[in-house]
C-alpha cells in the first residue's frame, strides 16, 4: 500500500508526522515529484509559484502578464484550482469577461483572483482537468502563464519558473512543503514586500 501526500503549505515537521503515522500503519509514504506531476506544453510556460501562501504570487503574475503583453505576446493565465462548486461542471472554465464569472457562479475568492486579469484583457482558465485546460489554452496563447496557488508546484512544466518569497516569514522558504522544492527549482526568486520588511 502507498499513501501519496498531496497537500501544500504545510511545515516539514507536519509532513514527517504524517509520514510516521503512515509508516507505523505499514504503508509506504510517497511525495510525488515534478517529473510525475507536471504536464508539458507546446507553448512556452512561465510559472509563478511561492515558498508560502500569501507571498504575493497574484501581483507578481499580473506584472508578468503585463510585461509579456507589452512585448506583443498573447498571454493566457491558467489559475491553480479552487474547486468549490460542482467539480463535474468545472472541468474546463474559460473567463474572458465578468459575464463568464457569473455564468460559472464564481465565489468571491475566485473573483478576487480572476477580475484583475480580466481588467487587463488577459483570458483566464481554471477548472479541474488541467490537461484539457492546457490544450485549450494553447490554442489562443503565445505564452501560458501558470498562476500558482498556495505554495504548490506548477502543474505545467515551466520554461521560466518564478518563485516569490516573503521577507516577513524568514526561514519558511526552507521549512515548508512544497515551497522549498519550488525554491530549489526556481529560475528566478522574487523577494516581495521589501517596502514593508
Amino acid at each position: 500500500d502507498q499513501v501519496v501526500f498531496a497537500y501544500s503549505d504545510v511545515s516539514h515537521q507536519t509532513v514527517m508526522h504524517k509520514a510516521s503515522q503512515v509508516l507505523a500503519a505499514g504503508a509506504d509514504f510517497v511525495l510525488m515529484g515534478a517529473r510525475d506531476t507536471m504536464l508539458a506544453s507546446s507553448k512556452p510556460v512561465v510559472a509563478v509559484c511561492a515558498v508560502r501562501t500569501g507571498s504575493g504570487k497574484s501581483q507578481t503574475t499580473r506584472r508578468v502578464c503585463d510585461v509579456l503583453r507589452a512585448m506583443g505576446k498573447q498571454v493566457v493565465a491558467v489559475r491553480h484550482p479552487m474547486p468549490y462548486g460542482n467539480i463535474a461542471e468545472q472541468a474546463v472554465q474559460r473567463f474572458a469577461s465578468y459575464d463568464d464569472l457569473d455564468r460559472h457562479q464564481c465565489t468571491i475568492e475566485e473573483r478576487e483572483e480572476y477580475e484583475p486579469h480580466l481588467d487587463r484583457g488577459v483570458i483566464v482558465y481554471a477548472g479541474v482537468d488541467y490537461e484539457a485546460i492546457l490544450r485549450q489554452a494553447e490554442q489562443e496563447a503565445d505564452i501560458v502563464v501558470w498562476d500558482g496557488g498556495n505554495n504548490d508546484l506548477p502543474f505545467y512544466k515551466p520554461d521560466l519558473h518564478i518563485v516569490v518569497a516573503d521577507p516577513h516569514r524568514p526561514g519558511h522558504e526552507l521549512s515548508y512543503h512544497p515551497g522549498e522544492a519550488n525554491l530549489r527549482m526556481a529560475d528566478v526568486v522574487v523577494i516581495n514586500k521589501v517596502d514593508t520588511a
